[in-house]
């Protein structure tokens, strides 16, 4: 897939579209799963984060911008391209 920016990602999210992307060499994906948004270890299969109820895009775009992975914003890491865009998903 292309190179997208946080706000890309922040649209996407907002049509309630599912994300897959690597980090560091890790799988990471923000889905939703009974009604919530979760941020996902998917190379650990572990949930890293509860976010917010389905309906609640605004909140999620929000809180996604400030999550930290590896001390990293997940906003820094779509502005600044770090993640491999070969790993990168939208659903």
């Amino acid at each position: 897939m292309e190179d997208i920016a946080f706000s890309d990602l922040a649209g996407y999210l907002k049509q309630r579209r599912e994300i897959e992307f690597v980090y560091n060499g890790r799988r990471y994906s923000i889905t939703n799963y009974e009604g919530f948004w979760n941020l996902c270890d998917d190379t650990e299969h572990i949930l890293l984060n509860q976010i917010c109820r389905f309906d609640e895009t605004e909140i999620l775009v929000s809180k996604i911008a400030e999550i930290t992975i590896d001390g990293m914003k997940i906003s820094q890491i779509f502005d600044k391209k770090l993640y491999d865009t070969e790993g990168l998903y939208v659903l």
